[in-house]
């Protein structure tokens, strides 16, 4: 196959594909960094120990159903708004077809969370029930931020290996010259 024949990096169809890699890679990278720095905030927030009682308002259903007598369908809704205004509202457990009923009944009884104003990414209120402890877990995060930032910097050195190879400016492929002609 002749090098003009082949698919070249440069070309507009090679930028089109670099872009769309290049923009997954990096949504995903920075998702995953926003997540991080949320959960740092959260840890900070339980760090400061404000505690409060909210109130479970209801039981949140998944939109995907299915999971009929097996796993999760629901979450146990808190809300709680401060003296400031900002309404706390996450989860503080789970459920299933076997404990509706029972689950049911917690709506209106309190609930201790922890808050600590709004979030610095996304300014959502930063709020996490007591029930779930007081470590936050971003090792998920980390890994992926690691994953994609180093997928963005490997893809970006083979498209640089690439072009060199399809220029032939690597050093193993540059051909030595023919001395066969002169000597005759």
């Amino acid at each position: 196959m002749k090098k003009s024949q082949k698919m070249h990096a440069l070309s507009w169809k090679g930028v089109i594909i670099s872009i769309i890699v290049l923009a997954v890679f990096g949504f995903i990278g920075a998702k995953a960094t926003l997540d991080y720095i949320y959960c740092n905030e959260l840890q900070a927030t339980i760090d400061k120990n404000i505690i409060v009682e909210a109130e479970i308002v209801a039981l949140n259903y998944k939109s995907s159903g299915g999971n009929r007598g097996h796993g999760s369908i629901y979450y146990i809704m808190y809300r709680y708004t401060d003296e400031e205004g900002i309404i706390y509202e996450s989860y503080c457990g789970s459920g299933n077809y076997e404990t509706e009923e029972d689950d049911r009944k917690l709506i209106g009884e309190k609930v201790a969370i922890y808050i600590g104003g709004l979030s610095k990414v996304g300014a959502q209120p930063l709020s996490r029930a007591v029930c779930y402890g007081t470590k936050v877990e971003v090792s998920t995060e980390i890994i992926l931020m690691s994953i994609f930032y180093s997928a963005i910097i490997l893809y970006i050195a083979a498209v640089i290996i690439y072009c060199l190879f399809f220029y032939d400016k690597l050093p193993i492929r540059k051909k030595k010259p023919d001395n066969t002609e002169n000597e005759t």
